[in-house]
């Protein structure tokens, strides 16, 4: 191998080091971007437009939720593919509906299905469930 092919090869690797220098910031800050970052960056960069935008969202603030079922990204704008979970708390001075008398035994087994499903899904808490378990097992 010659001295200027060795020179060439040299400046073929710098360049595209260079050139991929907001996807190796993207993945060094573990962004949830990182791989629309990437394809952006590898088959569109070329235009100088795209490659300043991809710097630009690879280096901006990425939001990592505060809890572990949270997702990082979501309604901070920044990830493009997920919404933070918000959990939703029902107070008790609204009053939650009773269940209609005529209510059939298959009505009230569906019901309690769906509400045990909410709470092994996170969605309601443990007396919450129970609160709403016992309205609608008194309908009889």
């Amino acid at each position: 191998m010659s001295d200027s092919d060795s020179n060439f090869l040299i400046i073929l690797l710098i360049a595209a080091v260079i050139f991929l220098i907001p996807t190796i910031i993207a993945f060094l800050r573990r962004h949830p971007n990182r791989w629309v970052i990437f394809l952006l960056n590898t088959f569109l960069g070329a235009t100088g437009i795209i490659w300043f935008g991809c710097l630009i969202w690879a280096c901006k603030a990425i939001h990592i939720a505060a809890s572990p079922r949270g997702t990082n990204g979501g309604e901070s704008g920044l990830n493009l593919a997920a919404n933070d979970v918000m959990r939703v708390r029902l107070e008790h001075g609204i009053p939650t509906p009773l269940p209609s008398p005529q209510m059939s035994s298959e009505e009230k087994l569906s019901r309690l299905e769906r509400l045990k499903k909410l709470l092994d899904d996170g969605a309601i808490d443990a007396e919450q469930f129970q609160r709403m378990r016992d309205t609608i097992v008194r309908a009889e």
